[in-house]
């Protein structure tokens, strides 16, 4: 009885729960059906611009960096000792090719010039000359040689004499007498021929008093520190990049003076790579740019190393820069650009056609109203474009909106006015 009663209870709580979990099932499976329709509806197209792609020629290039250097630069360095009594010029004087620098104090140089004119005179006085005789002069010509010529001469007409009276039967000389004029002759001749070498150790004397004059003048000519002379290059207009001495130091032989630096005309010197060797030659136009201005300076390539250093794989070029206006500095850090060729056909695309992620280049076309990605390489840039490859079938490109998206997205060309 007990069990009975308490059994139909039971069951009817549990028709209960059945039905509304059967009920909660109904209601998911009302939602969970509503989805799939939601779910299946496409995206709102991107809206995008098409800009036209460009073929033209590119200049090809090659980037270096190098270092400005005057055209001749020269350490100029004093030549003899002594005190510094003057100083001409100072950084960044000009100095056209001979212009003094400075004077050494000459007074001893003057005194020593003096001196070996003095020994020189002696000697040719000695030789009865009052000039020095050139290479081709003769001897014989000196008066102590023709004096002594004449002497032997005359011996020799006595002893001439004396043999054809000795050689008379009987004799009308003593054989004492002929031997005397014989011994007279041949001291004549020989004093004639000992003069003629001393003629010649004289002359010796006077060419070697000569050198000694020509040395003394060009120590004094140095006492004035000048500017080189290029005698095959012609005048060179030279600065002064540094002074290195005072009024009243003392200086020696190879004391270094002045630096100069030959600034109309600079070169700038740069490292080019190897690969480019073949490529590079003189005449090619080269850009410079440097820190103090904003504007390339124009030149041109003026020498090419022949050789191509086996640590950094490079070879060394310069670069020829008109500088007449003094705007450019040797010694600056510059940047240079070396043109090596014209290629034609190249295409190029607006710079903000490109789209960079994670170091990969793309641009988009549409196609069928989707986007379509193509991976791209950059070249040379001509302002607002820049080269790609490989080259692209379409000639547009998209333009604004680009950066949006993505290979396979809708896409709504927007009309441009």
């Amino acid at each position: 009885m007990t069990t009975s009663q308490f059994s139909a209870p039971r069951w009817a709580l549990a028709a209960v729960i059945a039905g509304a979990a059967l009920g909660a099932c109904d209601q998911r499976a009302d939602r969970s059906g509503a989805s799939p329709a939601a779910s299946t509806r496409d995206p709102a197209p991107v809206p995008v611009g098409l800009v036209p792609v460009r073929i033209g020629p590119a200049l090809r290039t090659v980037d270096v960096t190098g270092t400005l250097l005057g055209e001749e630069e020269a350490t100029i360095a004093s030549k003899l000792s002594g005190r510094i009594e003057s100083i001409a010029l100072d950084i960044g004087d000009a100095a056209s090719s001979g212009t003094v620098l400075a004077r050494i104090e000459a007074r001893d140089y003057e005194l020593s010039l003096a001196e070996a004119e003095a020994a020189l005179a002696a000697s040719l006085a000695r030789l009865g000359l009052s000039e020095v005789p050139d290479p081709t002069f003769d001897r014989e010509t000196l008066p102590a040689v023709r004096r002594a010529r004449a002497e032997a001469a005359n011996a020799r007409a006595r002893f001439d004499r004396a043999r054809q009276l000795f050689e008379q039967t009987p004799p009308l000389i003593s054989e004492q007498d002929f031997a005397d004029i014989r011994t007279t002759f041949d001291v004549a001749r020989e004093n004639a021929e000992a003069e003629l070498m001393h003629a010649a150790a004289l002359l010796a004397d006077v060419r070697s008093q000569e050198t000694a004059v020509s040395i003394a003048r060009q120590r004094l000519t140095d006492a004035a520190v000048r500017s080189p002379v290029d005698e095959l290059r012609g005048p060179i207009a030279y600065r002064v990049a540094a002074r290195l001495v005072n009024t009243g130091e003392y200086v020696t032989p190879g004391t270094p003076m002045f630096r100069l630096v030959a600034s109309d005309t600079l070169k700038f010197r740069a490292d080019v790579p190897e690969r480019f060797a073949g490529q590079m030659s003189e005449g090619r136009r080269a850009r410079v740019w440097v820190e103090s201005r904003d504007e390339p300076t124009v030149g041109s390539v003026t020498r090419v190393s022949p050789r191509i250093d086996a640590a950094s794989r490079t070879f060394v070029v310069e670069i020829g820069l008109d500088n007449r206006d003094g705007r450019l500095r040797a010694g600056a850090f510059g940047r240079g650009q070396i043109e090596l060729r014209q290629d034609e056909g190249v295409m190029f695309v607006p710079v903000s056609a490109v789209v960079t992620f994670a170091g990969v280049r793309r641009v988009f076309t549409v196609e069928d109203g989707k986007a379509r990605e193509h991976r791209v390489q950059l070249g040379a840039r001509d302002g607002d474009f820049v080269e790609i490859s490989p080259r692209l079938k379409a000639g547009h490109v998209v333009g604004p909106g680009a950066a949006n998206l993505a290979e396979g997205m809708a896409v709504a060309v927007r009309e441009e006015n």
